[in-house]
Formats: C-alpha cells, structure tokens, sequence
C-alpha cells in the first residue's frame, strides 16, 4: 500500500498507520520495530512470537527444531503447517488499536501470492535490504543459529555432500530469492547502512521512511 508523504502523516495523527518490514532473518527487522514502538505511538506485533505461542513452543530453536530440515521426515507437513500460520497471523494481527508496525518473518514472501496482496492492500510495506557484507554474516549466523526455514524448491542434495553439507551449500541460492521476491513485495526498500547510520537516532526511523514517499 504506497501511500504519500501526506497519507503517511494523516495515518498516523489518525492512529492508523500500518507498517510491515520485511526482510531476511536476522537483519534487523525486529530491531527497528522496536526502535520505532520506544519513541512513537506504536504497537509492535512479532509474527514469529506469535506462531510460537500457536505451536506451544518457546524460542526460534525450539521450533527450528520442531520443522526441522527438508531431508527428513515430517519437514515438508510441518512447513506447511508453519505457512499456514505465518498466513493467518500476518493478515489477522491483533493489537489494542493505533498505529501498528508489523515484524514479519522471513518467510513471508513464501505465503500464497492472495495473502501477499492482502498484506499489500493494508500495510505500507518496507524492505530492510542486506548489503553484500550482510549476507556473509546471515550465513554465519544461520550455522550457529538455525531458524526455521521454508525452502521452498531452493534445497536439493549436492553430490559427494552429506544432508547437512548440501543444506549449508543451497542456502545462498535461498537468501538469493528471497531478496527478488522481497523487492518485488515491497513498496519502499532501505538499505541496512541507512538504519544502522549513528547519524539515524530512534526518533528518526519514521521520518526516514517517509523521506521515501513523495
């Protein structure tokens, strides 16, 4: 939902503005939400939070865990049960009324395209994009941290690798995608370095986000 400079403003002195960020995990989208919820009058509401609690489980690891990887059993039924909440979850966020911003995981681009229209139709959405250097540290940082992960077709076993080998191998190729099928979502897109500038205070992220509207 691309709104105006003027759009941005009226929703939220009418306490309607609605903001996802989207992005890769572990790039900063929860971060920034929450930068924006310390110093606005705004309500964050955490997907992934949200489906852990559906699932009865606590953390990231619990449930990477829980869906495990492609090659064994189960993955493919518990992936699609994970989807389904990520669908219900994003397109039914519930808070106390206001302005709201959205933490989505990183998954979301894999929801049926119908819901993506929907979030679309009712979000302002903006993509956090990691830089070159960033997606050297995402990888690092999903060997040590795995997150559950929706594949999609981007795993495949590579010769002469075991399972795991082969999972390490194709994640770029996902990382890869999902980048395309963030910036195609998105309606505004801001790079990494721009948030992370000291020069960008809390109380700045929303005036940096409209510097993007016209």
């Amino acid at each position: 939902m691309l709104l105006s400079a003027a759009e941005f403003d009226r929703k939220i002195a009418q306490g309607k503005l609605r903001l996802a960020f989207i992005g890769m995990s572990n790039i900063g989208k929860s971060y920034t939400a929450q930068r924006i919820t310390k110093v606005n009058n705004f309500e964050c509401y955490e997907v992934d939070v949200q489906i852990q609690a559906k699932l009865g489980l606590n953390g990231m690891g619990a449930v990477a865990d829980w869906m495990g990887h492609p090659f064994q059993n189960g993955y493919a039924q518990k992936a699609a049960k994970y989807l389904s909440l990520e669908s219900e979850l994003s397109l039914n966020a519930s808070h106390g009324g206001g302005n709201l911003v959205l933490d989505t995981t990183g998954s979301v681009i894999h929801i049926p395209s119908g819901d993506l229209t929907s979030l679309n139709n009712n979000y302002l959405i903006v993509y956090i994009k990691a830089s070159i250097s960033d997606i050297g540290t995402l990888i690092d940082r999903y060997y040590k941290y795995p997150k559950p992960t929706i594949w999609g077709d981007c795993y495949h076993k590579v010769d002469v690798k075991s399972d795991q080998d082969s999972l390490l191998a194709c994640y770029p190729d996902l990382l890869a995608l999902r980048a395309k099928l963030y910036a195609k979502l998105a309606d505004i897109t801001i790079k990494t370095a721009d948030l992370a500038s000291p020069d960008i205070a809390d109380k700045d992220i929303l005036p940096l986000i409209r510097s993007y509207l016209t």
